[in-house]
């Protein structure tokens, strides 16, 4: 009898789970190469889970009577409630449109003997693993640390066991539930492009709310602050049954309280099943049909126009082959253009803000030291960022044999590959350092004497992006990796330049921050002699900086063209 039908559906659900966490990119601990075996790191794992569990709760428990004359036991269950919902829907919605949709593989997964229902279990089961166990984690430590300090009862325990769960699978409910009927509903967002666009958009909204919320409770009394925002989170949790019902069962015992909770979850549970039932294949499948996966290359593809040249060709192949899948847009595009989202706004708008400890305009010297550091930054964080070079050449998958076939210099193939990055990257990093420059100076940040800092800052961006790209491609070029099974899997493989990016590109966000502080012209003549060495500072910094990146982009661009096409030669 085969084996496969004999399996229960649980079974193959659990299995079939596996299998999606490796395709989608999720290392598997333990492999083959490891110094001890899967089943043992495992167990570390899980001893290492529960000593933190246990370190959280004591934690909770010792501080108990210090919070509880500030902050009611019920303000505190609602608002980790609130909060563990909102963090459990945020979590959820991209993992959920990754998992569900940007994932090719729907084509793989019907022919199986397996239920529609097991591979939208299987996939949500994916999508839902972080979230779940980061709810199971805090929510009882947090809670029965300052429950049992207190001396609540054993409705309080039963419900936080039982919350830690419920939480979440209403989150996931109810960003599945969102997510397949956006998708079906407004058919123009299976375009790629505007998938994207809204990806950014989401992103900023939560930025913006952080933001808001940081000023909104900022108070001179800090215990008041607190009280003031869980009581806050304790009031908008009014409006969700699940949560208000649940800490009416914990904190009153109330059993219908625990009998409307649940049936709350089980609801949004049902109509997420519901929605997925009714439009989430027939969406899923429509949209697959755009993607890019091993599609072969045909002579027509590169020829284009009479008129166009190979590279030209090749690089409009680059283009479209990257914006048609959504894989390539989330981790290629977006996340080129939203990091000043990450480190910007929440540092220079909170409640503290920098911008407000500081005297306009800046002091020219200051103001050249402040540029080069910010084309540093957001050249770093833009390349760092994005995997269009780290993953140039693993991207053509099975379809680079049919590449070799056709007669292409690899130059000009290694050089499209270039050109396309290094225009995303700069659009993500010289564009945003033009665009600052200008504000800064129709504000008054910089005075029209200091505008030549922001041609500078641009310059040496855009050097630095040369550098970078040039950097991944060779590195991608010595060993692409074309045995993938999805892009989903491909676009999360990025290389180790790209954390050497990153953290550089952090170094020199808090050298700007540190250079802009004290930017001031007051504050330069506060420090005694600082004034007589800081035109020598400047021009010392901005000089080296510049050679620097100069020497480096012209040398880098020169040999990463030979260098590339030779490794890619090698591997026909």
């Amino acid at each position: 009898m085969n084996k496969t039908k004999t399996l229960s559906g649980f079974s193959k659900i659990r299995r079939l789970t596996a299998v999606l966490q490796k395709c989608n990119g999720k290392a598997q601990i333990g492999g083959k190469d490891a110094l001890i075996s899967g089943k043992a790191i495992k167990v570390l794992i899980t001893v290492g889970l529960v000593l933190l569990a246990g370190v959280l709760f004591t934690l909770f428990y010792m501080i108990e009577p210090m919070v509880a004359p500030l902050i009611p036991l019920r303000s505190i269950t609602l608002a980790i409630m609130l909060i563990m919902l909102l963090m459990s829907f945020i979590l959820s919605v991209k993992n959920i449109v990754t998992v569900l949709y940007t994932a090719d593989d729907l084509s793989v997964l019907l022919p199986m003997p397996l239920s529609a229902g097991q591979i939208v279990a299987a996939k949500l089961a994916v999508a839902s693993r972080f979230t779940m166990g980061l709810s199971v984690l805090l929510i009882n430590t947090i809670c029965l640390g300052f429950g049992i300090r207190a001396g609540a009862g054993a409705s309080y325990i039963i419900g936080a066991l039982l919350s830690s769960v419920l939480i979440p699978v209403a989150g996931i409910a109810i960003a599945t539930l969102i997510v397949v009927i956006v998708f079906r509903v407004f058919g123009f967002i299976r375009n790629r492009d505007i998938t994207m666009v809204l990806s950014g958009i989401f992103t900023l909204a939560i930025i913006i709310a952080y933001v808001f919320i940081s000023n909104r409770f900022n108070s001179e009394n800090s215990s008041e602050a607190v009280l003031t925002v869980f009581n806050t989170i304790a009031s908008i949790s009014a409006g969700f049954p699940n949560i208000s019902f649940m800490a009416d069962f914990m904190l009153d015992g109330s059993f219908l309280g625990l009998l409307v909770s649940v049936g709350a979850v089980a609801v949004t549970a049902a109509l997420a099943a519901f929605a997925v039932k009714l439009f989430y294949f027939s969406t899923a499948l429509d949209m697959q049909t755009t993607g890019s996966t091993n599609k072969a290359i045909s002579k027509s593809d590169l020829e284009g126009k009479k008129k166009s040249s190979v590279l030209k060709a090749l690089t409009g192949y680059e283009s479209k082959s990257s914006r048609r899948n959504p894989s390539y847009l989330i981790y290629g595009f977006a996340m080129s253009f939203v990091w000043p989202l990450i480190i910007g706004l929440p540092m220079f708008f909170s409640s503290k803000s920098i911008l407000e400890t500081v005297v306009f305009p800046l002091d020219m010297r200051m103001a050249a030291v402040c540029a080069v550091f910010l084309g540093v930054t957001a050249s770093c964080m833009s390349c760092g960022f994005n995997l269009l070079a780290a993953t140039a050449f693993s991207r053509e998958g099975k379809t680079f044999s049919a590449l070799c076939a056709l007669p292409i210099d690899f130059r000009e193939y290694y050089k499209s590959k270039r050109n396309f990055a290094m225009l995303i990257c700069s659009l993500g990093s010289v564009g945003y350092v033009i665009i600052i420059g200008i504000v800064c100076l129709i504000t008054g940040v910089i005075s029209v004497a200091s505008s030549w800092v922001i041609l500078c800052s641009a310059a040496v961006s855009f050097l630095l992006n040369t550098v970078l790209v040039n950097w991944m491609l060779v590195h991608n070029s010595k060993k692409p990796y074309f045995n993938w099974d999805s892009e989903t899997e491909i676009s999360r493989k990025l290389c180790w330049i790209n954390v050497v990016s990153i953290i550089i590109g952090m170094a020199a966000f808090i050298a700007f921050m540190i250079a802009f502080a004290f930017s001031s012209p007051d504050r330069i003549a506060d420090i005694p002699g600082f004034s007589d060495i800081l035109t020598t500072i400047s021009v010392i910094t901005v000089t080296a900086v510049m050679l620097i990146s100069v020497i480096l982009a012209f040398a880098v661009n020169s040999f990463s063209v030979k260098r590339g096409a030779k490794n890619l030669a090698k591997l026909i």
